[in-house]
Order: structure tokens, then C-alpha cells, then sequence
């Protein structure tokens, strides 16, 4: 199988909590989804080729086997934040109360490598993505493409297939 390799730099700090997680509360993942990458490259396919061209995106978007490798170096912090939630209690005649939400951010030191996995057709249309894509997970969760993706024959050591 052939692989598609693309290095990632994060441009600021990374954020991506678990499905089930609250929205007050929640544990930061380390790395991005499968779910969050391919929802990214789907997201470049639409923006970049249109509306029309989303279906047959998702089917090469899909198709391919995914992996990582995180960077060297990841640091969490966290924190608690004062939010505004919807107010249960209509009867106090307000639409919004304050209330306390935790809060994970994650410090990427290094490259985040992506890796794609599949046939040539499949893997030529993710590789006209891969330079569109510019986060993974949350809105602020931005990352720049360090170079053009390699196709390579065998994946290189120290990745993790996510599917």
C-alpha cells in the first residue's frame, strides 16, 4: 500500500475534547481524530472544488487508512473559565447565567505528521486537499503545512494507524 505523508505545524495551542464529553467539562485529546482529519479534508474539498464535488470527496476521503505521528514534545495545561450557559430556571427573567467550565489546552512541540493510506486515485485526490486543510478539531486549533505531502511505498517508523 502507498502512503501520503504530510507535516503539520501547529500554530497555536490545540484543543479537541472527546464526543461525549460536556460542554463544561471535558478532557483535551492529544492528537486529531480520525473523525477530525477527515472532516477537515472534506471541509477543503468544498471550500476548494464546491459543493458538487462533495460527494465523490467522501468517497476517497473514506476510503483511505489513516495515521499519525505526534510530535516529540506535548504539554497540557489547563484551566477553569468563567462562561455564560442558557439559564434553566426561566422564572428568574433572565436568558443567560454564569457559571465555571473547565478547560484543557495542548502544546504540540513539533511536527504533527499525518499519514494516508490507500490506492493511487484515492490518495491523488487527499493530496489536493492536504494544503487546504489549516486546523483540526476546534475553530482555533490551527496548523500550517510545513511542505508539499511525499508518496511514499511503506509507512516510516513511529506511526499509529488511527483506523
Amino acid at each position: 500500500m502507498r502512503w501520503l505523508i504530510a507535516a503539520y505545524q501547529p500554530v497555536g495551542l490545540f484543543s479537541l475534547k472527546h464526543g461525549e464529553a460536556t460542554s463544561t467539562g471535558g478532557k483535551s485529546l492529544l492528537v486529531p481524530t480520525p473523525f477530525a482529519i477527515r472532516t477537515a479534508l472534506l471541509d477543503a474539498a468544498i471550500r476548494v472544488k464546491g459543493v458538487d464535488y462533495g460527494p465523490q470527496a467522501f468517497e476517497y476521503i473514506s476510503s483511505v487508512y489513516l495515521a499519525v505521528r505526534p510530535p516529540e514534545r506535548v504539554v497540557v495545561t489547563n484551566l477553569f473559565a468563567k462562561v455564560l450557559k442558557p439559564e434553566r430556571d426561566s422564572e428568574r427573567g433572565r436568558a443567560m447565567q454564569q457559571t465555571i467550565a473547565f478547560r484543557e489546552y495542548v502544546y504540540l512541540g513539533g511536527t504533527l505528521e499525518l499519514a494516508a493510506g490507500g490506492k493511487p486515485p484515492a490518495l491523488e485526490a487527499v493530496a489536493s486537499l492536504v494544503p487546504h486543510v489549516t486546523s483540526f478539531g476546534k475553530r482555533g486549533s490551527l496548523f500550517q503545512l510545513m511542505e508539499p505531502p511525499q508518496i511514499t511505498d511503506e509507512l516510516p517508523d513511529g506511526f499509529t494507524a488511527l483506523d
